[in-house]
C-alpha cells in the first residue's frame, strides 16, 4: 500500500507531505489541491509504467508559481509485503526550451538504495544491495521504466509490479463510448473506454462478473443483464432492463442516463479492481449519482476492502460519503488565498452533534 506522498513545486504543493491509511477520504473546498494530488499519482504512473516523456508528465507550467527553485520533487513511500520502499523523483528544466529531465530517480528498500538514475546514468543493484550493472540512457524518460526483471533483482521487481496497480479515476459519462472494436486490459482515467475494458473483464474474470452483475441488479432499478453484440466491425454494449410484469427492453450505453453510466463503471472498479492488491483513487464518485444510490456503492467497497489487501482513496463533497467516511478516514485539504496546500486529519468532536457534511457546509472544518 501507499503510506506517504511528498510533493514539492507542483501546482499548489510546496513541501507538502501526507500519510495514508488503507481507506482515505480527501475533503475540502474547491481549489485546495485534492484532485491535483491524485494527478501527481496518475502522472508518476504514466511516467514509470507507460514510459511517457518527462515534459509530458511534469511540464514547467505546472511548477508552483511563487517558487524560484527549478527542481520538482515527488516521493512515494510504499509498504509491500511488510517491506518498506521509497520512490523518489527529481526533475529539472534544461536548455532553451526548458524541457524537464530527470535529475534523480531512485528506489530504496528499507532505506538502502536498490536503483539509481542520476543525470543520465543508471546504477543497478542486486538483491544483496551490491552495485552491479551501470549504463547511460535518455534522461528525459524514467530509467526505472526500462529496467527488466532478472533473477537477481527481485526486490526492485516487486515495486515495478505494484506500480501499474495505482489507478486513478474521474468518471465522465459524456465521454463513455457505447461500442468498442477490441478489448482493452486497462481502464482510462475518465472510464471512457468502459465498454472495451468490460469486454476484457467479462472474459478474464467470469466469477467476479457474476458478483458485479448481481450488485448492479440491486443498485440500478430494473437492470437485468449486459449484452455484447456485433455491430459492424465493433462490439456494442446493451443493458437489458425488465419490468415487474416481465417486459424487457434493451438500451445502448449512450441511451442511458449519466448516472446509470457512472454506476456501471464505478461498480466495475469496485468489483474487479478492489479485489486485487493495489491503490484505487476515485475523484467525486458521487457526481451524477443520487443520495440513495451512493450508500450501497460505499457498502460494497467497504465489504471488499475488508476481504482484500487493496487501498481506496475517495475525493468527495458528497454528504453521504462525508458522513460515512470522514469520522475515521477524513483528511481535510486547505490553503490560504494563493498559498500552499496543507492537509490535516478531520476531527468532528468539537462540533457535535453536527454531521461531518454539516460541518463542511458551514466551513467549520478548520476550526
Amino acid at each position: 500500500m501507499l503510506r506517504r506522498i511528498y510533493v514539492d513545486n507542483f501546482r499548489s504543493f510546496s513541501n507538502f507531505e501526507l500519510k495514508l491509511d488503507r481507506r482515505s477520504l480527501w475533503m475540502g473546498s474547491n481549489g485546495t489541491g485534492k484532485s491535483s494530488l491524485m494527478d501527481v499519482l496518475a502522472r508518476v504512473r504514466r511516467f514509470v509504467v507507460e514510459g511517457k516523456w518527462a515534459y509530458e508528465c511534469f511540464p514547467l507550467r505546472e511548477h508552483t508559481r511563487w517558487m524560484t527553485n527549478p527542481r520538482q520533487t515527488i516521493e512515494l513511500e510504499f509498504l509491500l509485503d511488510g517491506t518498506s520502499y521509497l520512490y523518489r523523483l527529481v526533475t529539472e528544466p534544461v536548455g532553451v526550451e526548458q524541457r524537464p529531465r530527470v535529475a534523480e530517480e531512485i528506489v530504496k528498500c528499507e532505506e538502502r538504495e536498490i536503483f539509481a538514475f542520476r543525470l543520465g546514468e543508471i546504477q543497478l543493484y542486486n538483491d544483496k544491495f551490491e552495485p552491479k550493472v551501470q549504463f547511460h540512457t535518455d534522461w528525459h524518460r524514467s530509467g526505472l521504466a526500462i529496467v527488466e526483471p532478472r533473477p537477481d533483482n527481485q526486490i526492485l521487481t516487486r515495486l515495478k509490479r505494484f506500480l501499474p496497480s495505482i489507478r486513478c479515476f474521474q468518471a465522465n459519462p459524456f465521454a463513455m463510448l457505447g461500442d468498442a472494436p477490441r478489448e482493452e486490459e486497462e481502464p482510462l482515467q475518465d472510464l471512457s473506454n468502459f465498454v472495451a475494458w468490460y469486454r476484457h473483464l467479462r472474459q478474464s474474470n467470469p466469477d467476479r462478473d457474476e458478483h458485479y452483475l448481481d450488485a448492479l441488479r440491486e443498485a440500478v432499478d430494473g437492470f437485468h443483464f449486459f449484452i455484447i453484440s456485433l455491430a459492424g466491425e465493433v462490439r456494442r454494449l446493451e443493458a437489458e432492463f425488465a419490468s415487474k410484469e416481465g417486459l424487457r427492453a434493451k438500451f445502448g450505453l449512450k441511451e442511458l442516463s449519466d448516472g446509470q453510466r457512472c454506476l456501471f463503471a464505478l461498480y466495475a472498479v469496485v468489483y474487479f479492481l478492489l479485489k486485487e492488491p493495489g491503490l484505487v483513487v476515485i475523484d467525486e464518485p458521487g457526481n451524477f449519482v443520487s443520495l440513495r444510490e451512493i450508500q450501497p456503492l460505499l457498502q460494497a467497497a467497504d465489504e471488499i476492502l475488508e476481504a482484500s489487501s487493496s487501498q481506496l482513496v475517495l475525493i468527495s463533497h458528497h454528504p453521504e460519503i462525508l458522513n460515512q467516511w470522514a469520522p475515521e478516514y477524513g483528511v481535510v485539504f486547505f490553503r490560504e488565498p494563493n498559498g500552499p496546500t496543507r492537509a490535516k486529519r478531520f476531527h468532528n468532536q468539537s462540533h457535535e452533534p453536527l454531521t461531518p457534511s454539516e460541518v463542511m457546509a458551514r466551513g467549520w472544518e478548520n476550526e
